[in-house]
Order: structure tokens, then sequence, then C-alpha cells
């Protein structure tokens, strides 16, 4: 299930993010309850707001470890600079959403983690001469990635979707061969 909510954890002051993740946390139950739905895992995602660099690691650590002491089976997806920089790993994915979207050469086999302005690229340099590239596209866009099997071998790196990738097969290694409970 998906809660649209804002998050801003990166940002928040260390003696404030356990209120601000329990708050998150105390939603995402309401959620499950409300569904009644089992809570298995929860991942969730937040734009860096700036390129990778070697702060990332830390920032991500420190979000990280409030999460699993509040939920415990969690996962924080810290996109690095923002969510666009994943979707410019998936070329062929942009083209086949939208036939007139082609990715200039020089961005192809990037570490995409390091553009300062993905976004940018996407709406100035992608979308030249067509539809332009909006926030609204990229759920579409990464959809459509999964639908080629292109997400298993991205043209380019970005350290912020391979961790996306390990979490992801880590979640569903020990979740999916647990049994639920019956309700």
């Amino acid at each position: 299930m998906e809660i649209n909510e804002p998050v801003r954890l990166h940002k928040v002051p260390a003696d404030r993010l356990p209120r601000r993740i329990s708050d998150l946390a105390a939603l995402t139950r309401a959620r499950a309850a409300a569904e009644d739905a089992e809570l298995a895992c929860v991942f969730v995602h937040e734009d860096l707001d700036s390129t990778d660099g070697d702060d990332y690691p830390a920032i991500h650590r420190r979000v990280q470890e409030a999460l699993r002491a509040e939920v415990g089976s969690a996962h924080y997806v810290l996109a690095v600079e923002e969510m666009e920089a994943w979707l410019l790993l998936f070329p062929d994915a942009l083209s086949n959403l939208v036939g007139s979207w082609k990715l200039p050469a020089k961005y192809r086999g990037k570490d995409t983690g390091r553009l300062a302005d993905p976004k940018g690229v996407l709406m100035w340099e992608l979308s030249k001469g067509g539809r332009r590239y909006r926030e609204s596209d990229a759920p579409a866009v990464l959809e459509r990635a999964v639908a080629l099997a292109l997400h298993r071998d991205p043209i380019g790196t970005n350290r912020s979707w391979t961790r996306f990738g390990t979490d992801i097969a880590d979640c569903c290694r020990r979740h999916l061969q647990q049994p639920t409970k019956t309700r």
C-alpha cells in the first residue's frame, strides 16, 4: 500500500528525528489496520536534493537506524539528488513511454547520482521538440523499466538505485519465505 505523505527526514535534527519517524510509523500502522493488512515491511522514499557525495552514507545510515528502531523492518530509500536520476538509468524505458524522448549520449553510462539537475535533463534535453517530461511521468517510466526488464541492467550507475535494489531483494527474501499470520 502507498501512503502519500510528504517525508522530510534527512534534514531533521537528531533530537526530533525519533518523533518524526514515530508519527510516520503510526500513520503506516493505521493504514495497515484500515486495510486489514499485516505490516511486513516499510519503504520510505525521500530525495536527497543534492548529488551523491561522501556525506550520503552517513545521512542514510542515521535515518535508516532510526527507522529500524521504530518500525523494525524498514528501508530508507534516499535517492541521490532526486528520483529523476534513477530514470536516466533507463533510456529505453523513457523512449518506450514517449517515442520522441531520446536521452542524449552524454548521459548514457554515467553515474546519474552525480548529475546536478537530472530533472532538468529530462525536461529540457530529453524532451526537445516533443512532449515535456513532468514529475508525474516518473511512476510510468519505472513501470515501463520493470515491464521491459530493464531495471536489472541499468545503463550507468547510481549508488542509491543499487541500495534500493539490494533492500528490495533483502526484504523479499526475508518476508516472502516467512509464513504470515492468519486473521
